[in-house]
């Protein structure tokens, strides 16, 4: 479900890189309808795996579903019907579906036999509550009930989903996800914990940047940038980069998705502190460009795990892993790319070059998959 929104994405982002419009369309198609709901499989998925939990009943876990995607179509549909009213049923209804998450996550954690895998629940639970609020700061503002605080709601609601709901999201899978990658045991340490802290103090003051303003928001990103590098050194201390380096594409494109992400917070820390309001700038490519690294990172792992029991599991790793080099300079050169502001063909080759790589190491992992089960 969540690939056929990042698809959609794509296409609409592809049009507009030949044509006027806006560009609200394709992100949160990506933010909402890819980034949300992969997030929402992920973090059950790592949070009963690594706790050694019993799954979510089914049903439950269906519906929410339900609720991320129908709210994704409805707020984007309202985008381009121009209705306030689709918006906000469509921010009620993502909304929703992030509180049935949170009760997901808590009730997997309730039942978890290695408790050790804590710290990235509570991670889990901190970007929920940052996204439930910048949901609901989008859904005002897309009804029109943002009156005289809209700009203020607008740079609260972009920062709380991106830096609050995917960067803590990210910054709590980290100790456990790159060493994973990496064939290593968790290294979750100290640094973590005050890494946890850190980002919540970070989500207090973003929350407030709605009734305060941009400067608080600010703080926020600096106090969130701080404590993602803090984790991430410890994480390169305890591993070592060369071992991150040799561990093949997704521990790369996480690597280095989560070093835009920080980047992007600080910059926009300086700017925010600075007096800047704008929201949209050349620096906002590299913060999704980083969420973008993550998300295609984070697949390059999974696909193989999720393609089904008694799969050539080793093998399908080994496909995604192998040659990773091409593949991760053309994705940072992307985001570069992106970034830097250059004309917009240039950037759809980059990125079109590794999407059909990317692609058509997923379409045969399928393909052998399928085969394998015919024969």
């Amino acid at each position: 479900m969540a690939a056929l929104f990042i698809v959609s994405a794509g296409g609409w982002a592809v049009y507009l890189a030949f044509n006027a419009g806006s560009w609200w369309g394709p992100l949160h198609t990506f933010m909402i309808g890819g980034v949300l709901l992969a997030i929402s499989g992920a973090t059950q998925l790592f949070s009963t795996t690594w706790a050694a939990a019993i799954p979510p009943d089914h049903r439950i876990a269906r519906v929410q579903r339900l609720l991320m995607a129908t709210g994704a179509v409805a707020a984007i549909a309202g985008f381009v019907a121009d209705s306030g009213v689709l918006i906000g049923v469509g921010a009620t209804l993502v909304g929703m579906g992030l509180v049935v998450l949170a009760w997901i996550l808590i009730g997997i954690t309730r039942r978890s036999l290695l408790r050790r895998f804590g710290l990235s629940s509570r991670f889990y639970l901190l970007g929920i509550a940052a996204g439930t609020i910048g949901v609901t700061l989008g859904g005002l503002m897309g009804g029109g009930w943002a009156g005289s605080r809209y700009l203020d709601f607008r740079v609260t609601h972009m920062h709380l989903n991106v830096v609050g709901m995917v960067g803590f999201t990210i910054v709590g899978t980290l100790p456990t996800l790159l060493p994973t990658m990496a064939r290593h045991k968790m290294v979750s340490g100290r640094e973590a914990t005050f890494g946890f802290w850190l980002s919540s103090l970070a989500l207090g003051a973003m929350a407030m940047g709605a009734l305060l303003g941009r400067g608080a928001v600010g703080v926020g990103c600096g106090l969130a940038s701080v404590a993602a590098a803090v984790i991430l050194i410890g994480i390169a201390v305890r591993l070592g980069i060369r071992r991150i380096g040799t561990s093949g594409l997704p521990a790369l494109l996480v690597s280095s998705g989560s070093l835009w992400l920080i980047g992007w917070s600080a910059g926009r820390s300086v700017s925010l502190l600075g007096g800047g309001y704008g929201v949209w700038s050349q620096m906002t490519a590299a913060g999704i460009g980083g969420v973008a690294l993550v998300l295609f990172g984070s697949l390059a792992y999974l696909i193989p795990v999720l393609v089904g029991p008694g799969s050539d599991l080793a093998g399908n790793f080994e496909r995604m892993r192998a040659n990773p080099w091409l593949r991760f300079v053309l994705a940072n050169a992307t985001v570069v790319a992106a970034t830097a502001g250059l004309p917009g063909p240039v950037i759809l080759a980059l990125g079109l070059a590794f999407g059909l790589d990317y692609g058509t190491r997923v379409v045969l992992i399928l393909i052998r998959e399928r085969r394998r089960r015919a024969s």
